[in-house]
């Protein structure tokens, strides 16, 4: 297993920070892709329990929102998730009036899909479109929350003893999160250093900070998509990934420390 998730990830982590690094539309576009597979992989785990579900709506309603970044202003999100809470909702109604007694929570379900992955998602782009080095900001935040889960990882593994969630996610210790955030303000000290002439406004004290924060982000991404993955009986979201699942296994934390990053450049970076 160690063995898989080494080789996944020497071809995964590259592929993903390269596009990164190339950023602007190419960028844009491949993050297009990877949650719009995310999104599938979350209405699939709802079928696979029976829920009445559309793949084209969830699919759809996420691209819109990425496309709405890309192409378009943030500010007709509104209006955009008008039109997909109209959609879905409709789509409720009609399940209902064919028997489906579950369609409200069917409803839920696919609102928070929709959040979880489009609107979270999307801050991707946002960051990658921000100005001056916005894809650069974005491969800090990226790389920093894969080391902090490393760290998590390796550190829990090893030294691991009180529990945090015990129900939820037994592996999941107190000295896992306290290691995987000193790992994260370090990291963070040191891309700052590295990164000092390129981006000179990350420094060694916003890389800290920036890289203290993504600890905690970390282990609330993680340990949320354990939540659904309990509630929806599944161990992984996908198998796409070996060794570490499907794409949405690997979005967990990164989802969030997206719009953590992006929010960090607004306040910091310009």
């Amino acid at each position: 297993m160690l063995r898989q998730r080494v080789l996944s990830a020497l071809i995964f982590v590259p592929l993903f920070l390269g596009m990164v690094w190339l950023g602007g539309i190419t960028f844009d576009l491949f993050l297009l892709v990877v949650l719009a597979y995310a999104g599938f992989e979350y209405t699939r785990m709802l079928k696979n329990l029976e829920y009445k579900v559309s793949y084209p709506l969830m699919i759809a309603a996420i691209c819109m929102l990425v496309l709405l970044r890309i192409f378009l202003t943030a500010w007709l999100e509104p209006l955009v998730w008008t039109v997909i809470l109209v959609l879905l909702g409709s789509y409720s109604l009609w399940q209902y009036e064919h028997g489906d007694e579950q369609a409200f929570i069917c409803l839920g379900l696919q609102v928070f899909g929709v959040f979880f992955i489009g609107v979270l998602g999307a801050y991707g782009i946002s960051l990658n479109q921000s100005q001056p080095h916005g894809n650069l900001w974005l491969l800090v935040t990226i790389t920093l929350v894969w080391l902090v889960d490393t760290g998590a990882y390796l550190i829990g593994t090893r030294f691991g003893k009180r529990n945090i969630l015990p129900r939820l996610s037994p592996k999941k210790t107190l000295e896992g999160l306290i290691g995987s955030t000193l790992v994260g303000l370090l990291s963070g000290v040191l891309i700052g250093w590295i990164l000092r002439k390129p981006l000179p406004e990350l420094g060694l004290l916003n890389g800290a900070v920036l890289g203290l924060i993504m600890g905690p982000t970390a282990f609330f991404g993680d340990t949320l998509m354990s939540l659904i993955k309990r509630t929806l009986a599944v161990k992984d979201t996908g198998s796409l990934i070996p060794g570490h699942g499907g794409v949405l296994d690997r979005l967990d934390s990164m989802l969030w420390a997206m719009a953590i990053g992006y929010y960090f450049f607004m306040f910091f970076g310009l």
